[in-house]
């Protein structure tokens, strides 16, 4: 969770350009259109939260196509050569299972 809360955090930051956005520098903060900075702030986490839930959909969604494209890939490997690859071999012996002495 804490790598999608820092990963929303890099993006948001970086796709509103940073400390230098809307002509504010680092050392020089000038204050906004009388937008009061609670609320700003409070503007800020909400939008930080609608990008961690895009990005928890994005990976959710790239989770379940590389599962469809495993399933497909074992579904054509079974196709060709006519067996699971995950099929156990039958036993060497034919014996009940017993340790031979």
């Amino acid at each position: 969770m804490m790598v999608m809360t820092l990963a929303a955090l890099l993006m948001q930051m970086t796709s509103s350009g940073g400390a230098g956005s809307e002509g504010r520098r680092a050392g020089n903060h000038v204050e906004g259109t009388g937008e009061s900075h609670p609320r700003a702030v409070k503007e800020d986490i909400n939008q930080l939260k609608g990008e961690i839930t895009s990005l928890k959909e994005q990976f959710r969604l790239a989770r379940e196509r590389q599962r469809l494209a495993a399933e497909e890939k074992q579904r054509q490997e079974e196709a060709r050569y006519g067996v699971s690859p995950k099929a156990t071999p039958a036993p060497a012996t034919g014996g009940s299972g017993a340790a031979a002495r």
